[in-house]
C-alpha cells in the first residue's frame, strides 16, 4: 500500500520513509503541498498520507480539507504531523478532517501502529467504484452500515418513493459461496411478513449484482436503545416478548436465525423491535444447496460465541433448531437485566469463549441479585437450559410467560417499584 509523506524537513522525511518501508509499505515523498496534491490526483494514489502542518505552497491543513471534501477520491487516511502540541492545534487538525494527529518527534513504533490501523480501516471500506452504486429503479444516497461481505445503503425506490435500506454484496468479495449465501438470505427474507422482522420489498441477484431492499428501520440497535433511553426492566421484558413473536414467525417459516444478538435487533421510534440479518440462517427443512450443506458440517462454528447455545458452541449444527434461537434470546435478556453474561466467558479470547459457552453452566440471577424475581428467574433459566429439550418448546411459549410476568407486575400497582 502506498504511503505519501509530505514534509519540507529532509531529515524527518527520510526517517519516516525508512520506517514506512521497514513495514513493507511503499513510500512516496514530496517536500511541498502542490506536489503532494499531484500525487493524490494520480490514477493510483496513495491511500495513507502523512502531512506536515507547515509546508510550502499548500499547508497540511488546507490539503487535508481538499482530500476529505473530494467525493471523487477513494478514502484516504490522513495523519497531520506538527511540532506544535497545543490542544487547540490538535482540535483544528481533526476538524479539518484528519484521521489522526501526531506531534514530532514520533517513535517508530507509534508510526507502525498508525500504519497498520490505517490499513485495516482502508481495507474495510468499499472500493472507490462503490462510492455511488448504480441500481436500476433506485436512487442510492449514503452508506449506513458495513459488513464483511456486504454494505448497507439508504436508498429511494423511484416507483414508490419509499426509502429503503439496501443491502448490496461487495463486488470485490463476491465469490460463488458469498453469492450462494446471499441468494439464500433473499429467499428466506422474502418469506417473512411480520412487524417484528425487517420486511423485504425487493431483491435481485445475478452474476454482477446482488441486493435486498428492505425496511429502513428508523431507530437504533438494542444495545444503543438501552444506553440512550434507559428503558425499565418491564419495558425490556415486553420488548423481548415482541422479539419472540418475530422469531416464532421465522420458525413457522422453517428458518432458524442462528445469530440472534443485540446488534441484530433494531428498536424503531415506536419502541418496536425488528429482527435483522438472516445471513447465517438455517432452513429447518434441510440444506437446499451444496453450499448450505458445507456450512452445516458438524464441527463448523457459525454465529457469535457470546450468544451461542451450547450445541451450537460445540459445532453440532445438525442439532441447531428453534430452541437454539430461544437460548440466544435468553442470553440477551439476561445480559440486559443483569449487565453480565449468564456464563462466565472470556470477552477477549474467542476460542476460550466458545468452550465456556459450550459448558452452559448458567449462574442463577438471584445469586447475583437476591431481590431478583424468582418467577422471572425460572423463566430465564428455562430459556437457558443446557439441554435443548428442557428449554421452551417454542418462541411463542417463551413470549407467553414473559408477557404474563409483565402483566402481573403491572397489575400490582403497589409493587410497581419492586426490583425484578
Amino acid at each position: 500500500m502506498k504511503v505519501l509523506i509530505a514534509d519540507d524537513n529532509p531529515m524527518w522525511t527520510k526517517l519516516l520513509a525508512k520506517t514506512v518501508e521497514r513495514y513493507d509499505f511503499e513510500s512516496v515523498t514530496v517536500d511541498n503541498g502542490r506536489d503532494a496534491l499531484r500525487e493524490l490526483n494520480d490514477e493510483d494514489p496513495p491511500r495513507i498520507v502523512f502531512l506536515d502542518w507547515q509546508m510550502p505552497d499548500i499547508d497540511g491543513l488546507s490539503l487535508c480539507r481538499k482530500i476529505k471534501q473530494s467525493d471523487k477520491r477513494p478514502f484516504t487516511y490522513v495523519v497531520i504531523l506538527t511540532s506544535r502540541d497545543a490542544e487547540q492545534d490538535m482540535i483544528a487538525g481533526l476538524e479539518a478532517g484528519a484521521d489522526d494527529y501526531l506531534t514530532k518527534p514520533v517513535e517508530s513504533v507509534v508510526i507502525r501502529s498508525r500504519l497498520f490501523a490505517a490499513k485495516r480501516i482502508i481495507e474495510a471500506i468499499p472500493p472507490a467504484e462503490w462510492s455511488k452504486p448504480q441500481v436500476p429503479g433506485y436512487e442510492v444516497h449514503r452508506v449506513v452500515g458495513k459488513g464483511a461481505f456486504a454494505t448497507v445503503w439508504e436508498a429511494t425506490q423511484l416507483e414508490t418513493q419509499r426509502v429503503v435500506a439496501m443491502k448490496l454484496i461487495r463486488v470485490d468479495l463476491a465469490t460463488e459461496q458469498v453469492f450462494s449465501r446471499f441468494a439464500r438470505e433473499i429467499e428466506v427474507m422474502k418469506r417473512m411478513d411480520h412487524p417484528n422482522v425487517a420486511h423485504v420489498y425487493d431483491a435481485e441477484i445475478n452474476s454482477k449484482l446482488g441486493y435486498i431492499a428492505m425496511d429502513m428501520v428508523k431507530g437504533v440497535t438494542l444495545q444503543t436503545h438501552i444506553r440512550k433511553n434507559k428503558p425499565s426492566p418491564l419495558e425490556l421484558i415486553k420488548l423481548a416478548a415482541s422479539v419472540c413473536d418475530g422469531l416464532q414467525h421465522a420458525h413457522d417459516h422453517g428458518v432458524v436465525h442462528r445469530d440472534l444478538k443485540p446488534s441484530n435487533i433494531m428498536v424503531d421510534n415506536e419502541n418496536q423491535p425488528k429482527i435483522l440479518d438472516f445471513g447465517l440462517c438455517k432452513s429447518m427443512f434441510g440444506a437446499t444447496s451444496p453450499e448450505d450443506s458445507a456450512e452445516s458440517v458438524d464441527g463448523l462454528l457459525i454465529g457469535s460465541p457470546l450468544f451461542m447455545a451450547p450445541e451450537q458452541a460445540k459445532g453440532k449444527n445438525d442439532e441447531v433448531n428453534p430452541r437454539s434461537d430461544i437460548y440466544s434470546l435468553g442470553v440477551t435478556i439476561y445480559m440486559t437485566l443483569l449487565r453480565r453474561h449468564p456464563v462466565v466467558v472470556s470477552t477477549d479470547d474467542r476460542s476460550a469463549a466458545i468452550k465456556e459457552a459450550a459448558s452452559g453452566s448458567v449462574e442463577r440471577p438471584t445469586k447475583l441479585n437476591p431481590n431478583f424475581s424468582k418467577t422471572l428467574e425460572k423463566i430465564l433459566l428455562k430459556s437457558l437450559a443446557h439441554d435443548p429439550d428442557d428449554r421452551y418448546a417454542s418462541a411463542a411459549d417463551f413470549a407467553d410467560d414473559l408477557r404474563a410476568f409483565a402483566s402481573n407486575r403491572e397489575n400490582k400497582a403497589a409493587e410497581a417499584n419492586t426490583p425484578l
